[in-house]
């Protein structure tokens, strides 16, 4: 059976191109060079539903689905409880989007200020707003506040920022004409000066280092109290153990959300979080959802309270291009981090920990293999190996997805790969990675 679909017939498309003003529908296309027109596509005619149901399932299959994950840079594999996506999936949720008609949607808008509590109490900030694209449009768009905040045009980013978020925060600077520096930890004393609005920084950070940030805040204040600290995390399964932001005087603390329940998929989407110190609310891009009662009676409902996009306010007046936010995702996140309960985070990251230094020991073990950070490390590290090609035909002969090359961002670190190990590695697969290890030296 084949179902017909005819968007509109020859007399509306008629009427709709006299409407507009233009003879042909090639005439919208005007502005685009005729050289570079796909003159014709070379597609197959229809398909039944059965058919197109069996031809994408063929395609579907092509795709390699490895048993488990040493890859991790920016985009995790955590164990996502199966109630995650049982409720994102209800139509009510699944079907909705940013709440325009806001005091319409007090389900959803709850469901975002219950987002924003946990982010808030997870981080110990004072305020998380109600989300953002992805992690490096969150760096970005912190970067953007600071320069509002403060009234300078200068921001330093340090190495060892995920070198994608560098590339979001330079993109944004360049339109901002804001200047940027990235420079190493240790010249961070002699570069701090009252013109800098802010210094961003990653940790752990893109190399697995866990960085010592009292130090670095201590260096920052003492030359400077008008400068912003702007910390970033890519997975923040870490502060099941680590100190939180909100410990440590940060002033902004953004994180990629991808490792609270959502599936990395094919590299995305991700969930940009976004948190600040109270005394910058009136700052912060996106949007704040707020808890009230009515004016005559005792009913709790929730509303917009915050929104700094030109859209809404004066353009002026304007913080923030940032048009949307994730909201399913962060519902996702939600569901995530209420389902483990008061401890599943602090075991989540335990086990991070754990398996990813037992791996590290028994790497160090065999020859020619060598752990290259120097500073503690969380679920990610740099493994110099004889031979990085080897390592990785060894991972996928054992049905393993491979570490990064960290060659692809940083073309001098030849033959180091950054290995990534979560709480969904089995001891089984673990072994399996060393005897990869292992044959990658015996064999090439």
């Amino acid at each position: 059976m084949k179902l017909d679909f005819i968007p509109h017939n020859e007399k509306i498309i008629e009427e709709m191109l006299n409407t507009i003003g233009v003879n042909t529908i090639d005439d919208l296309f005007q502005d685009i060079p005729d050289d570079i027109k796909i003159k014709k596509l070379n597609l197959s005619s229809g398909l039944s539903e059965p058919d197109l149901l069996r031809y994408l399932k063929s395609l579907s299959l092509q795709n390699k689905v490895y048993s488990y994950s040493f890859l991790g840079a920016g985009c995790y594999y955590h164990y996502i409880p199966s109630i995650v996506d049982f409720v994102i999936s209800r139509p009510e949720f699944y079907s909705s989007y940013t709440p325009y008609q806001a005091e319409a949607s007090q389900g959803y808008l709850q469901a975002i200020y219950e987002y924003q509590t946990i982010i808030s109490k997870v981080t110990h900030m004072d305020i998380a707003n109600a989300s953002m694209y992805d992690g490096s449009t969150a760096l970005a768009e912190a970067a953007i506040m600071a320069t509002i905040i403060t009234g300078k045009n200068k921001v330093i980013l340090l190495e060892g920022i995920h070198p994608e978020y560098i590339e979001v925060v330079k993109t944004y600077c360049w339109g901002q004409e804001i200047d940027h520096k990235i420079i190493k930890e240790n010249q961070l004393k002699n570069e701090i000066t009252e013109d800098i609005a802010a210094v961003l920084f990653q940790s752990p950070n893109f190399f697995g280092d866990i960085e010592n940030i009292e130090d670095m805040v201590r260096i920052i204040r003492d030359r400077s109290q008008k400068c912003l600290i702007i910390q970033v995390m890519t997975d923040p399964t870490c502060l099941g153990i680590l100190k939180p932001p909100g410990e440590l005087d940060i002033d902004i603390y953004v994180a990629e959300g991808q490792a609270f329940g959502i599936s990395p998929s094919f590299g995305g989407p991700g969930l940009g979080v976004f948190t600040a110190k109270q005394k910058y609310l009136r700052k912060m891009p996106g949007r704040l959802i707020g808890k009230t009662k009515e004016l005559y009676g005792e009913k709790t409902g929730f509303i917009l309270t915050l929104q700094v996009r030109e859209q809404h306010i004066r353009r002026e007046k304007a913080s923030s291009n940032i048009c949307t936010n994730q909201a399913l995702c962060s519902l996702a996140a939600l569901i995530y981090l209420l389902s483990l309960g008061k401890t599943g985070l602090k075991e989540i990251a335990v086990q991070n920990f754990q398996k990813a230094h037992y791996l590290k020991s028994e790497l160090i073990k065999l020859s020619g293999y060598e752990i290259l950070n120097k500073k503690p490390t969380y679920n990610e590290f740099m493994l110099k190996c004889p031979n990085i090609e080897a390592l990785i035909n060894e991972c996928k002969k054992k049905d393993l997805l491979p570490p990064l090359k960290m060659s692809k961002y940083y073309p001098k670190l030849d033959d180091v790969a950054l290995v990534c190990v979560t709480e969904c590695n089995s001891q089984k697969s673990i072994e399996k990675f060393i005897d990869a290890a292992k044959n990658a030296i015996e064999n090439y």
